[in-house]
């Protein structure tokens, strides 16, 4: 049975109104809300085509790190690792960094997919760690 789920399409900062069609609880197809206040029914090719990836069995659905003798390493394998580890190791180096080379050595770069919610709270962590750099991906 299909169901229509009406959202906000995630792919830039426009705010286009995009109905996922979902069957058995998989995206399997994606139309544009008609008469919505910001597109009026129509949707760009990323609006339309882009959620195909959702489903893909090559999507990473789990942190990944390159190891080598089980310590992070650029040679290493890439291998899957817990949240929590990736946490402390992000936690560590941002630190490291941050007192080896000052605050100017880190910066962030969100994403124009992430809600302002989210891009507010992401630069205001970087603010806080005393770092002005940061960007995004939404400058068209």
């Amino acid at each position: 049975m299909q169901k229509i789920v009406q959202t906000t399409c995630p792919y830039c900062g426009t705010g286009c109104g995009i109905d996922l069609i979902v069957e058995n609880g998989r995206i399997v197809d994606a139309k544009p809300t008609e008469n919505h206040h910001v597109n009026d029914g129509e949707l760009c090719l990323k609006g339309m085509f882009g959620w195909e990836f959702v489903n893909s069995p090559k999507r990473l659905t789990k942190p990944m790190m390159r190891k080598l003798n089980g310590e992070f390493n650029k040679e290493g394998k890439l291998e899957e690792v817990s949240f929590e580890e990736v946490y402390e190791f992000l936690g560590k180096t941002f630190k490291n960094s941050v007192e080896k080379y000052g605050p100017s050595s880190i910066m962030g770069f969100s994403s124009a997919r992430s809600n302002n919610e989210d891009n507010y709270v992401f630069q205001k962590f970087f603010r806080a760690l005393g770092s002005n750099n940061v960007d995004h991906c939404a400058r068209l």
